[in-house]
């Protein structure tokens, strides 16, 4: 894994991009379980919305296989002595699907936005290291001092102090056209049509729409790394059974495997299997301003009371393994020596016994509260729906009493990030939302968890939807984030993964391997731990 650490030098790339095609042209068609509910990636972008937008929008910079970072529209790319200012020239020539020349000023736009008044995205807290943006998103400046553009192909980001993540949290936003997005109010994006109708630098343009079917793109002519392979991608939504049938029937090219139905695929001719060890777990959330959630007694009861490893014998058949902490254990910051959470029904109880929390007829009782729960969970994942009913087993042998509540993932959104009736973010509060069962990726950067788990961050403001507060981790999240030292980062990312342990405000259930197919007409597909679309442009259909 490489990071931010703070070169000085100016980084050059060949601007020769070609194709590898053994055949051009055809249309291959894509399934995912979930319809995508942004496509502006700005505006809370989920994992479903980004393997559409990744083909549509391009950014200054984009991952590498081993997480490190190669040119999107930026050709190089220099940092200052001081480690303040990152400084990108673009590629010459670019231009949007409309044939429209894209621009520094394109990249001012988008980076601007996200620092607007009105901006309600989600992802203020990404560039609010740039400086100038707090008394721009305050209201007190007319622009954001730290975004200079110097030419048309020149720009520069200046951060209040040296910030370790800068590479990849800054340049890998996907850029805007400011004379499409721009012309739209920013507190309208969500509601306007340029959200279901996206225009963009990337190697496919967006074709059509279809609600509760599929999404339509086609190649980009002047795609800036050169034409893709195929002519079209059809991007087709359902049910994870309703998908898999495609797959093997052959109206659908690739997809992902549901971890229960790998024999229907590993038996099937013309269709080949992919496993991808994934960044990626699942975990079970507490919103920690309920006051029984709040005591990490409960907590961490809840924790022993789960039978992780059935999960992952059972439900993922072998393709994954427990976690003890919230980083995945491919990840550099995973620490080796993180205490196991075991399966111990006993040490369960007798948690909740020394705290207090009486049992009788079945459920336990403290100062008159019942530890009675709902668990959200989105639809969707076929592993984690059937965890769910597990997961209310367990708990019920330790006495506490849970509701399965199954919704789709737009709909527990509007409890993780909630609205009023103008539509306008709002706090989480202690109505409604208990617990619930969500995944989790790193991307890019651990930097990443800032958003999750610091005051600051609650919503509207960040992902903070836990509600999580102590001093001692955000001291170690905003030192990871400052500071450019390898090894006293990676121990900082440590610390905190060993709190997260503790305190235990998400429980790590289970880090599943990742399977996809694809038909064998279908070359060059090869997902691997960046997503599906990482090689896109050399997909190619054998005649």
């Amino acid at each position: 894994m490489k990071f931010f650490i703070g070169l000085v030098t100016v980084l050059l790339f060949s601007l020769s991009f070609a194709q590898e095609c053994p055949n051009v042209g055809g249309t291959a068609t894509i399934a995912q379980w979930s319809e995508p509910g942004n496509l502006n990636p700005l505006i809370f972008p989920t994992t479903y919305d980004q393997n559409i937008q990744e083909l549509v929008f391009s950014a200054l910079i984009k991952p590498t296989a081993d997480l490190s970072f190669e040119p999107d529209l930026a050709e190089s790319w220099e940092v200052s002595d001081d480690q303040r200012t990152l400084t990108f020239t673009l590629k010459p020539d670019l231009s949007w699907h409309d044939g429209t020349p894209l621009t520094t000023a394109d990249i001012a736009f988008t980076y601007t936005s996200m620092a607007d008044p009105l901006y309600d995205g989600g992802r203020y807290a990404e560039i609010s290291v740039l400086e100038g943006a707090e008394a721009y998103n305050a209201g007190e400046a007319d622009s954001v001092t730290g975004i200079n553009v110097i030419d048309e192909q020149t720009i520069a980001f200046t951060t209040t102090e040296p910030f370790a993540p800068f590479l990849p949290v800054i340049g890998g936003i996907f850029i805007l056209p400011e004379h499409i997005y721009g012309e739209v109010a920013i507190d309208a994006w969500q509601e306007d049509s340029t959200n279901r109708e996206p225009l963009g630098s990337g190697p496919f343009e967006f074709v059509e729409y279809r609600s509760g079917e599929l999404v339509e793109v086609q190649a980009f002519e002047n795609y800036h790394e050169g034409r893709p392979c195929l002519d079209r991608i059809i991007i087709r939504f359902g049910d994870q059974n309703t998908m898999l049938a495609a797959l093997l029937s052959g109206e659908v090219d690739a997809a992902q495997v549901p971890i229960n139905s790998v024999d229907s695929v590993t038996s099937a001719e013309d269709v080949d299997l992919k496993i991808v060890d994934s960044l990626s777990f699942q975990y079970l959330g507490f919103n920690l301003r309920n006051p029984a959630l709040s005591q990490p007694e409960v907590r961490q009861a809840i924790a022993h009371a789960l039978n992780r490893e059935a999960m992952v014998d059972g439900l993922l058949r072998g393709y994954g393994q427990t976690l003890n902490t919230i980083f995945p254990t491919n990840h550099w910051s995973y620490p080796t020596d993180v205490e196991a959470i075991s399966f111990d029904v006993e040490m369960a109880n007798q948690i909740l016994d020394e705290a207090g929390w009486e049992l009788s007829n079945g459920v336990r009782s403290k100062d008159g509260v019942d530890l009675n729960f709902s668990i959200f969970y989105p639809t969707g994942n076929q592993v984690r729906e059937r965890s769910a009913p597990l997961i209310q087993a367990n708990l019920k042998q330790i006495g506490i009493n849970v509701e399965l509540q199954a919704m789709d993932f737009a709909t527990l959104v509007t409890y993780l990030l909630p609205k009023d009736d103008a539509g306008n973010p709002t706090e989480v509060t202690t109505e409604g939302l208990e617990m619930f069962l969500l995944g989790y990726g790193i991307e890019r950067d651990p930097n990443e968890y800032l958003s999750y788990f610091v005051e600051s961050d609650m919503p509207p403001n960040g992902f903070n939807f836990t509600g999580y507060v102590k001093p001692e981790v955000e001291d170690l999240l905003r030192g990871g984030q400052a500071n450019l030292d390898e090894e006293e980062r990676t121990e900082l990312y440590r610390d905190f993964a060993l709190i997260m342990r503790e305190d235990l405000p998400w429980v790590p259930l289970y880090q599943a391997q990742d399977l996809y197919a694809n038909q064998s007409r279908l070359q060059g597909f090869a997902p691997d731990i960046r997503g599906v679309n990482v090689n896109v442009t050399n997909w190619w259909l054998e005649e």
